[in-house]
């Protein structure tokens, strides 16, 4: 568990570093922008890291159907790891201080 909150810990603050090199590059507002980066990219992580959500029953019913054998999974799994917690921590983060910015 201490691992995966070190690393959690890191992927955040690699995020965070990485959002803050893009604003300065393509001059956007950190401040303003970060929670809703964040945002996607936890979005986009949970997506491809999922299993049995709509793009992968897509995939599955399409490969089914070349074999003639349908097959159902109505789970939605998720193999999530310490990127995604990174993700989330950041969001969590950007976004009281996005509140703590604008109030």
């Amino acid at each position: 568990m201490k691992k995966l909150s070190v690393r959690s810990l890191c992927s955040a603050l690699v995020i965070a570093l990485c959002v803050w090199i893009a604003s300065m590059v393509f001059s956007f507002s950190y401040g303003e922008w970060s929670f809703f980066i964040g945002l996607g990219l936890t979005v986009v992580l949970f997506f491809f890291n999922s299993s049995g959500g709509t793009l992968s029953k897509g995939a599955t019913m399409q490969a089914s159907e070349a074999g003639w054998k349908i097959q159902k999974d109505n789970e939605l799994k998720a193999n999530v790891g310490a990127v995604f917690y990174g993700s989330a921590l950041f969001t969590l983060i950007s976004f009281v201080l996005m509140l703590v910015t604008f109030l």
